[in-house]
């Protein structure tokens, strides 16, 4: 960043090095201060423009504040034309300065460090830190200024350095330094005389001092000015010490160097005093509207106390694990609350930052916990084992409530686990914790629907989401029922009363900017999501960044391992480690799912961290692995057939193992949705061109599909797919794509009824010029097939089922011909023409047999039937007993029918007679068949 600084704690101002930067006029002091007060977070366009101009801006707000910024960056940037400083993203601006770059970051960094310090005892260290942070002012914040914005950052920041004050000077009275305190004490006393605290300090220090009267003056003064301008009394802690000064109690002048002493405690005459015990009651405070989660809620309780109750020899733990933002806290202290009554000698609480890089160490918590008990702090030992054998004896017998929260993991939550029975813990984390002994875990999942809007209507008001039901639906669809997601959305309604939820619907509805519109002050989902992203090493990062660019709703690991070029065990690995990291969920059986925000989170990632070839490959892997598993499903249900040839002739990945006919119908069905979708969102991407190979990749996936035509495919959507798929193989030259995609858009205008689209589309296929001859026959066979469903032209559907079978048995291609028999079957039967159905059943039977096709052969025995069926008794005694099967060159190969064989059929389309409108569908309705289609 070259030295670069900024400070807002005082006039508006930036050096680089010790060169101060020329900021420009009042306005783009104003866009900068907008910026800087995000702390690094994205200032979306139409926010940055309300900041500056408030709710009636200029026509030309948009165009002014993007000129404000480009000459910022000619002042704070070194290279103005590669901006690192002042970037653009997701369609808004934000400020990437350095860990210690902006004044208001290191006063928080210098009152962190102050808080651990008087946590420790260390309160002459807390003291000094505080001063520091305090020297960091330079007169009244964000000097010269305008607007309101930066009007309510400027009293917000001087109200902090109000709090840093009277902090610093109650522990300059704890260590015994009131002489020095008190002509402060007076001076900001009467500053500010409605601050209850500051006069409360100089009440003490005033009679440290042996000022009595002064102490009590000082209170009169409070009083007056309460009534005068409030019309208000002191508040009892005030009044309270205003009693004591009167009865001059001697604990006052006592003074006490322990960090949890505050100014008054009760102290020994020995010497420092030590603080009075009390029972500990950390909890933070429960959510007001907390909403919904009936059952995990009972679920809890019910197992903390009748866990407690039971008294057994180990503790109650219970674990809630989930997702960043699915309000693990918000259970957990809700629960902690319902059952404190069951708790009678206190609750404790510590944040372990385990979603973060740098976790709590828990044998400080231990130190913190022994503390909160009462035990001093030179009584606690440095050893790590002897320290967390006396933690453990003072839980032990005790009826004490721990909640543990964000817990990085097992080793961390054993340190902080009592010995003994009697206690109980809450743990939460976004890992399952499995390896640790728990009572019970609770895995938490978003919010149902009607939780979700619950939740949203107790922030913005159950009225106004009542007048827009459906603006609040998709809000809360749009946050995908993340709790946290949804009260984020919350708050910036309920903020901007005047806002319509269908205003803040639809800019949630650009998917682009969802992820930085969800943050409203000190929550972000972006934020939570990132804490666990940046706890990942290179690989899992880079998992998590491509795995989310196919836009599919489930990606097995086989799929995964494609996206990733790795071995199907490491990509196990990487995803097993994915999901207890919170940033994956598990789907199906070996199949893994992104929420919704979590994946429009990854992609923001990959866009800022990925080249453009790399996210275009990773999308065209997926492609090439679901063309591959089309290919093994084909070959596991028709081991000879040819067509499987074309997931070889473009070096598709390895697909799916698939063992049998069955296992590769599964397969088919589960990934049908997930083909369509990558080829989709291959074919419709918005910024670049299908190349070459994604053409003949989706066009050979897209033909293999053909053969599961029974699966009820979404024909219009595949067509408009397909259409724009053959533009791109004219365009690119690619004859054989071009003539797959035909073959697609042919079969899908039948399907759909428009035959004379069909029959042309079919048609320009078969004369295409070139076409390999171990294709040509498959066309043949589709033509025979359109000419089928087209009303009146099963005559001309047989002319071609019969060139087809010709075709395909001098290429010993027997899959093939008997589809075309199938064809001549439903057709002879549909032209009531039952002699002719038998024997075409009995070629089909031998070809079925040849191209060792168990589905096939159970289909062609049911030809069979209806043939004979269709013949009836009078005709099979007049020369119609069968002759059997035709011999056929190849293989012969017998196969036994199975009951179920019949179900797993083709699907030969719908056949209609010229004359009586009789149509004949292909056998079995079900999802899963096996011998269906048109092109094997």
């Amino acid at each position: 960043m070259g030295g670069l600084r900024i400070s807002v704690l005082g006039p508006l101002r930036a050096w680089r090095g010790e060169r101060e930067l020329e900021i420009g006029p009042a306005q783009r002091r104003a866009v900068l201060a907008a910026l800087v007060l995000r702390c690094g977070r994205v200032a979306p366009l139409a926010d940055l423009v309300q900041d500056i101009w408030g709710w009636n801006p200029p026509a030309t707000a948009s165009g002014a504040l993007r000129n404000h910024v480009s000459r910022l960056r000619a002042a704070l940037e070194t290279r103005p034309s590669v901006p690192e400083v002042l970037v653009s993203q997701a369609g808004g601006y934000a400020l990437r300065l350095g860990d210690r770059a902006l004044d208001i970051a290191e006063v928080e960094r210098l009152s962190s460090e102050a808080e651990v310090a008087r946590t420790r005892g260390d309160l002459e260290s807390a003291a000094r830190l505080l001063a520091q942070a305090e020297a960091l002012w330079d007169g009244a914040p964000l000097t010269g200024v305008p607007g309101d914005y930066a009007q309510r950052h400027r009293d917000r920041l001087s109200e902090h350095r109000l709090v840093l004050i009277e902090a610093r000077l109650e522990l300059e009275l704890q260590l015994g330094r009131h002489t020095q305190a008190v002509t402060e004490l007076t001076a900001m006393a009467d500053e500010h005389p409605l601050r209850e605290r500051l006069r409360a300090l100089q009440m003490t220090a005033l009679y440290r001092c042996g000022r009595q009267g002064e102490a009590l003056a000082g209170f009169a003064t409070a009083r007056w000015h309460l009534a005068e301008e409030l019309g208000a009394d002191p508040g009892p802690d005030l009044a309270r010490l205003h009693q004591r000064i009167l009865e001059a109690d001697p604990t006052l002048s006592a003074l006490s160097r322990t960090a949890s002493s505050p100014v008054g405690e009760q102290a020994g005459s020995g010497g420092p005093a030590r603080p009075a015990w009390k029972r500990p009651a950390q909890l933070p405070s429960d959510a007001p509207d907390f909403t919904g989660r009936q059952e995990e809620v009972a679920r809890t309780l019910d197992t903390l106390v009748s866990g407690t109750r039971r008294r057994g020899t180990a503790p109650v733990v219970c674990v809630i694990h989930g997702m960043g933002g699915v309000g693990k806290t918000a259970l957990a202290v809700h629960v902690a609350h319902a059952a404190r009554d069951r708790f009678p000698e206190g609750q404790l609480y510590a944040d372990l930052r385990g979603a973060g890089r740098e976790a709590a160490d828990p044998y400080e918590v231990q130190e913190l916990f022994l503390r909160a008990l009462g035990v001093a702090s030179g009584s606690i030992p440095q050893d790590r084992d002897e320290r967390t054998a006396l933690y453990r004896s003072w839980l032990a017998d005790r009826g004490l409530l721990l909640l543990l929260d964000n817990a990085a993991g097992t080793t961390q939550v054993s340190a902080l686990l009592p010995g003994t029975s009697g206690c109980a813990v809450l743990v939460t984390s976004r890992t399952p914790l499995i390896c640790l002994p728990a009572t019970s875990r609770t895995a938490l999942e978003p919010l149902s629907e009607r939780d979700a809007r619950g939740l949203l209507e107790r922030i913005v008001g159950a009225d106004r989401c009542r007048r827009e039901p459906q603006a609040a639906k998709d809000l809360v669809h749009a946050c995908g029922m993340l709790p946290l997601a949804v009260r984020i959305v919350g708050a910036r309604l309920a903020a901007r009363p005047r806002w319509p939820l269908s205003f803040a619907a639809s800019r949630l509805g650009d998917r682009g900017q969802r992820i930085t519109e969800l943050e409203a002050g000190d929550l972000a989902v972006e934020q939570v999501f990132q804490l666990g992203y940046l706890a990942l090493d290179a690989d899992h990062a880079r998992a998590f960044r491509l795995l989310a660019i196919p836009e599919v709703t489930d990606i097995s690991s086989a799929a995964a391992a494609a996206v990733l070029r790795c071995e199907l065990r490491a990509a196990e690995v990487i995803l097993d480690d994915l999901v207890p990291a919170g940033l994956l969920e598990p789907g199906g059986p070996e199949c893994y799912r992104y929420h919704d925000l979590l994946r429009l989170f990854a992609r923001h990632r990959t866009l800022e961290t990925d080249d453009p070839e790399v996210r275009r490959d990773a999308l065209s892997r997926t492609a090439s692995f679901y063309l591959s598993g089309m290919a093994a499903a084909l070959r596991a249900e028709w081991p000879h057939s040819r067509l499987p040839a074309e997931a070889d002739r473009h070096d598709a990945l390895g697909g799916p193992a698939l063992s049998d006919e069955s296992n590769a119908q599964e397969w088919v069905i589960n990934e049908l949705g997930a083909m369509l979708a990558v080829a989709g969102q291959i074919i419709d991407h918005p910024y670049r061109s299908v190349s070459v190979q994604d053409t003949r990749t989706l066009a050979s996936l897209l033909v293999l599909l053909m053969p599961y035509t029974d699966l009820c495919l979404p024909w219009h959507v595949l067509e408009v797919l397909v259409r724009k798929l053959l533009d791109a193989a004219e365009r690119h030259g690619e004859s054989i794509a071009a003539v797959f995609c035909r073959v697609v858009v042919a079969i899908a205008c039948a399907r759909t009824e428009r035959h004379e689209e069909a029959h042309a589309m079919a048609l320009r296929a078969y004369e295409t010029p070139g076409v390999p001859q171990q294709l040509f026959h498959r066309l043949v066979h589709v033509m025979g097939m359109v000419a089928a469903m087209r009303p009146g032209g099963l005559d001309e559907a047989i002319a071609h089922f019969r060139r087809g079978q010709a075709l395909s048995r001098r290429i010993e291609d027997f899959g093939m011909a008997a589809q075309c028999e199938f064809g001549l079957v439903r057709a002879h039967l549909a032209l009531d023409q039952p002699h002719e159905a038998l024997e075409a059943a009995q070629d089909a039977l031998a070809s079925c047999r040849a191209a060792e096709s168990p589905a096939g052969t159970a289909l062609a025995r049911r030809a069979l039937g209806e043939a004979l069926a269709a013949l009836g008794p009078a005709r099979r005694g007049h020369g119609g007993v069968p002759r059997g099967p035709r011999p056929v060159r190849g293989p012969q190969v017998a196969v036994p029918v199975r009951p179920h064989a019949a179900v797993l059929c083709l699907g030969a389309g719908r056949c209609r007679s010229a004359g009586s409108g009789r149509s004949v569908r292909g056998a079995g309705a079900g999802r899963a068949r096996g011998a269906r289609g048109h092109l094997r």
